[in-house]
């Protein structure tokens, strides 16, 4: 008993304290993973890359060298200064979800790309870069008495340097977000799924060993073991029941004087409702506490109900630890495992039944629940999954929709769709019917002998199974599975087996079509049906909140508003289909002249508005220029009576902080703006300027 004890104490310390990462946050993250997905990025975009934590600190740094960053970071002024820069920047781009794109002291480009997974965050900092060749002369100009260089040494440096677009170069930093983030996710839930069935499985291999014999007193000094090594639980007791009475049979950890002569009543509230509810329950109410004569040395417990037989039962009491629900429900089974460890073949069974569920767990929530967003993918991925865990040929998906009591197929395996595409059931026609109707799964070994129908010629067995897809009391569909692969007939453990999946796949289904219901109600609330752009009422809440964003973390924006030219003329002479044509082909030129962060509302009949994020007026102005550019030129002529040769627009633009702070205002002053530019001869962009009135 010595022994078996001992090689538990081993093996949990160490496989399980010594392996494990130290930092909690980043406990699944393996820097050679990192480094390899830095030095694959690195070879895709050709620019440098390092990645740091939230706070700062450098994880994984890159090997290519900067010339321009060497030079300036040889001094330790100028190495303390750029190192304060890429903190500070770092930081607040670890609050954000867009990229950043920042100046660094050296007049070079870094962008920073946040990246937040399971509770943490990692920044991706890319460059340097220069964005002109004047960009490097102004540096040198600024900096070359200060690093003393020579006209050669310039020389050699301008043939270094990086210079990149900076529209490129973000469109570059955000296929970069994506990648880094579903490249770092698959890692971490890898390494989460690792380690959790490393947890279960040394646990299930533990009390496998244990022999049939073992005392009582030698069994929880392994549960104890296992509790307080793999869930870091702080003190425990068992209590056994005798007379109506719980009374202490084992206790360990930090509080075990407080614990060691507990008792409970079996009539108290709180024991009843643990036994009869069959489940873990947690106190930390101090008068729940007070209930149990509990010391005040106890802050929290646990309990847990262990059934040994229809009339033993025991108490699992866990002090002063507050369990993940994962984690109690992992003990929880533990529990019920003691109830089995009469002989090792039983705790055998357990082991592979609990890993069978494990992998039907996995299949429904990491397969199913990525496409609850695509509803004909997600059919499929039901109906594949379904005869994968059946080991069958054939499948089909047939859904109730809309709340009509009558069954269609949306998707089927090993049966040509375009068969069965039309066809619909009735609620209690056929057996699908039936169990749809009555919410029953139905098994059959012979359909001919069972049902008294012949079988179908394409079918290779008789044997079939037909499972309802229930969310409580509403049954949404029904899943059928038939002909196995080995010619058998579907055993028990067959309908179980899918009736389990079946519980996730009706989930997933009812989520999805949650889902798509929501976000098409969300579409039609905030787009405008001509144009399919944004309407003035998400227009006004989006200005709001970017108002807010900008206040927070001290950033800038833009406002344009574009107005077309002369458009009540155009409708009076083309007519107003003409007109909806020219909104629709002109909304579409704005949309392919803008950056993936900029949004674009229509919010009058030929009033547009722009909200561009981190842009300063002159900018704004160089996007709004290229906007009317691009109108003017390739708005091509279909029109036959309106006077003008080009479609034009006006444009006015505002700016946060700059011009005010209000939404009311912001507005009013790019309006302001546009009338100067209409003032001017249209087909202009204004600027608001404060000393001009209007």
């Amino acid at each position: 008993m010595l022994d078996l004890l001992e090689r538990c104490k081993i093996y949990f310390k160490y496989n399980f304290l010594l392996n494990e990462p130290v930092k909690m946050k980043l406990e699944y993250i393996n820097p050679d993973h990192l480094t390899v997905v830095q030095k694959t990025i690195e070879g895709l975009a050709d620019i440098k890359i390092s990645i740091y934590d939230s706070e700062g600190a450098l994880l994984s740094a890159s090997s290519v060298e900067d010339p321009v960053l060497s030079l300036v970071t040889s001094s330790e002024a100028g190495k303390e200064e750029y190192n304060r820069f890429i903190s500070n920047t770092i930081r607040t781009a670890a609050i954000r979800k867009d990229v950043t794109i920042s100046e660094a002291p050296t007049g070079q480009h870094h962008f920073f790309v946040p990246c937040h997974i399971n509770g943490f965050s990692l920044v991706i900092v890319g460059g340097a870069f220069f964005l002109s060749a004047n960009d490097f002369e102004k540096f040198i100009s600024r900096s070359a008495f200060e690093y003393r260089l020579l006209t050669q040494q310039i020389e050699n440096l301008s043939q270094k340097i990086m210079i990149r677009d900076y529209e490129r170069i973000r469109g570059i930093s955000i296929h970069i977000q994506k990648l880094f983030y579903f490249a770092l996710k698959n890692v971490v839930e890898n390494r989460m799924y690792n380690k959790k069935y490393r947890r279960i499985k040394t646990v299930l291999r533990l009390l496998s060993n244990i022999e049939e014999d073992i005392a009582k007193n030698g069994l929880y000094a392994v549960i104890t073991d296992i509790l307080v090594y793999l869930f870091n639980v702080d003190s425990l007791s068992f209590l056994a029941g005798d007379a109506g009475i719980f009374r202490t049979v084992f206790s360990e950890g930090r509080l075990k004087q407080h614990i060691s002569n507990l008792t409970f009543d079996r009539n108290a509230w709180i024991i009843s409702e643990v036994i009869e509810g069959k489940r873990p329950f947690y106190y930390d109410d101090p008068i729940d506490l007070r209930s149990l004569d509990l010391n005040e040395q106890i802050e929290s417990v646990y309990l847990f109900p262990m059934y040994f037989s229809k009339t033993e039962v025991q108490l699992l009491c866990v002090f002063n630890t507050k369990l993940k629900q994962d984690d109690a429900e992992e003990v929880y089974d533990l529990c019920q495992l003691l109830n089995f460890i009469g002989n090792v073949y039983s705790v055998q069974n357990y082991y592979h039944q609990r890993m069978k569920e494990m992998n039907i767990l996995n299949l429904a929530t990491s397969g199913l629940n990525m496409m609850f967003d695509k509803p004909e993918v997600l059919y499929s991925s039901i109906v594949d999954t379904a005869v994968r865990l059946s080991k069958a040929e054939k499948a089909s998906l047939m859904l109730a929709e809309n709340g009509r009591e009558e069954l269609s197929i949306k998707a089927v395996h090993g049966i040509n769709k375009w068969l069965v595409k039309d066809l619909k059931i009735g609620s209690g026609e056929g057996i699908a019917g039936k169990v749809f109707k009555e919410s029953v799964p139905v098994i059959s070994k012979d359909i001919e002998k069972d049902f008294s129908l012949r079988k179908k010629p394409n079918y290779k067995t008789s044997s079939f199974m037909s499972i309802p897809l229930q969310i409580g009391e509403e049954t949404i569909g029904v899943l059928n599975v038939s002909d196995k692969i080995s010619g058998e007939v579907f055993t028990e453990e067959d309908l179980a087996l899918i009736h389990y999946f079946a519980n996730y796949a009706s989930i997933t289904l009812k989520s999805s079509s949650y889902y798509n219901l929501a976000e098409q109600m969300k579409e039609l609330s905030i787009t405008d049906s001509l144009t399919e752009l944004f309407n003035r009422r998400y227009f006004q809440e989006r200005l709001s909140e970017e108002i807010d964003r900008s206040e927070r973390h001290s950033l800038n924006f833009s406002l344009c508003i574009i107005d077309i030219d002369d458009f009540k003329l155009f409708n009076d002479t083309e007519g107003h289909p003409a007109g909806d044509e020219i909104l629709k082909r002109l909304s579409r030129l704005i949309h392919d002249s803008l950056r993936a962060t900029d949004v674009l509302a229509r919010i009058g009949g030929e009033e547009f508005a722009v909200i561009m994020p981190q842009t300063d007026k002159d900018e704004a102005y160089f996007v709004s220029e290229r906007i009317r550019t691009a109108i003017r030129q390739k708005m091509h002529r279909t029109w036959q009576a309106y006077p003008k040769e080009n479609i034009t627009v006006s444009i006015g633009i505002s700016a946060y902080p700059a011009d005010d702070t209000r939404t009311k205002k912001l507005i009013w002053k790019a309006d302001k703006a546009l009338y100067r530019a209409k003032m001017h001869g249209k087909d202009k962009t204004f600027i608001w300027e404060e000393q001009v009135a209007i």
